[in-house]
């Protein structure tokens, strides 16, 4: 059988044609909460999204839409590739396989307790759909079943795909549906129906495991829903888009060097050294905030300090010191740095304390431990074992020089190097320099 994918005009949404029918993914998969008026609540998403076209998903322990739109390519009678699999595989699995012999093209549907997991029904290359199986196995999500490539290394067993969506197997439900205002008489006499069953199914104690079944779901889908909102807020700040795996490396989300030295100590160089009869004495940026100390001297007066110092600052300053010394604070901005491949420790070490010692540095580096965080137990499931141990280090810099590091590292190896604390402060007439940063490496 030959399998074909139709490019679609959104990047996300890919359209794969198998026995002649067109199966859709890349669909946006939401939890539908009310029982009886599940398509009211539908259209309302659909409306808040600007999403027309919808496959609505329902078992006995989760309602489940998920939404795409017209002008992704997808139209009324096409399938959900996630709902088809997902109504013959059952509540718990996971499965990937390769879409196009010609080209570097796999497919990727997770589904855990029934509902299909936001951001795991895509197209990919076969390392970006490696990368968010990992994700997926390494989470506290257990699945029941998992079909996997031989060439993913991962165990499990290859997915007859080309089986599964033969016509035979698929069920009108599948079908993608255009979302339409009010209620059809066919949609009211089916909501009375199953609001007569649900009635009879809220009683005793197998709806309160329905119950907290149901929790743990929602649970798992917004835990997944977080982290790809953390995903698009990474990408809004980065140069280079990333991948879900970015947010498990603490220096993708932060400035590289270039751009921390350039907002922090551009914002320092701007800072006046006087400020009516106020003298500069220290200034301190962690690339977030920028925060200036001054001190009074002669007869000058925090009125004068304050309306001079609106012409370089947005807000008021802080006194502290009996009225004797202010605070005056500047807010950044800047780029992240992105996702990026660190190098053998030993390397990374050398090659840095080897830069600064040509600079007549002395730094101080000693390795901090890494702790990866404990995910959390989903409502009534016990507690997750233990994160495996991080594949890198974590090393701690800090160094001090009467150069400014615009200078002093100009040119300084940057991989797996980011920075987290500039300091300058007036000494015997002269500004003296401290730089805090962290370099991490395998």
């Amino acid at each position: 059988m030959a399998i074909t994918a139709t490019p679609a005009t959104s990047a996300k949404v890919q359209i794969l044609s198998y026995h002649g029918n067109s199966f859709v993914t890349g669909l946006l998969w939401h939890p539908l909460g009310s029982l009886t008026g599940y398509m009211r609540e539908a259209r309302q998403f659909g409306r808040e999204e600007k999403m027309d076209i919808v496959a609505i998903r329902r078992t006995e322990s989760i309602i489940q839409a998920g939404f795409v739109s017209r002008s992704a390519g997808a139209v009324k009678g096409m399938y959900s590739l996630a709902s088809a699999l997902a109504g013959q595989l059952g509540e718990s699995w996971i499965a990937a396989w390769r879409v196009s012999l010609d080209e570097d093209r796999y497919a990727l549907v997770a589904v855990y307790e029934g509902a299909v997991i936001p951001g795991s029904d895509l197209v990919g290359t076969g390392d970006e759909i490696k990368r968010k199986v990992a994700q997926l196995l390494g989470r506290s999500i257990s699945f029941e079943d998992t079909y996997l490539p031989l060439e993913f290394e991962r165990g499990g067993k290859p997915l007859d795909v080309d089986e599964l969506l033969h016509p035979r197997n698929l069920r009108r439900e599948y079908r993608l549906r255009p979302l339409a205002f009010g209620l059809s008489n066919g949609e009211i006499a089916r909501l009375s129906v199953i609001g007569t069953l649900v009635l009879i199914t809220l009683i005793g104690w197998q709806q309160w495991g329905a119950h907290k079944a149901r929790l743990a779901r929602e649970a798992a889908i917004a835990a997944e829903q977080q982290r790809l909102a953390e995903l698009e807020a990474l990408n809004a700040r980065a140069k280079q888009e990333q991948t879900l795996q970015a947010l498990e490396h603490a220096w993708a989300k932060r400035p590289s060097v270039a751009e921390f030295i350039a907002g922090c100590n551009g914002s320092i160089d701007s800072i006046p050294l006087s400020i009516s009869g106020w003298i500069f004495t220290s200034a301190q940026c962690d690339g977030d905030l920028v925060s200036a100390t001054f001190k009074r001297t002669g007869n000058s007066t925090a009125r004068g300090f304050i309306a001079a110092s609106r012409d370089h600052f947005a807000d008021e300053p802080a006194f502290f010191d009996e009225g004797n010394s202010a605070a005056l604070k500047i807010s950044l901005k800047l780029n992240l740095a992105g996702d990026e491949s660190l190098v053998e420790s030993s390397q990374a070490l050398a090659l840095l304390t080897s830069w600064l010692h040509g600079q007549s540095l002395e730094p101080t580096i000693k390795e901090l431990p890494v702790q990866v965080p404990q995910p959390p137990a989903l409502p009534g499931e016990p507690t997750p074992p233990a994160p495996p141990p991080p594949e890198w280090k974590h090393f701690e810099l800090q160094y001090s020089s009467s150069l400014p590091p615009s200078i002093v590292l100009r040119g300084v190896p940057e991989t797996g190097l980011r920075l987290r604390e500039i300091k300058t402060q007036i000494q015997s007439d002269h500004l003296t320099w401290s730089v805090i940063g962290d370099l991490y490496a395998k």
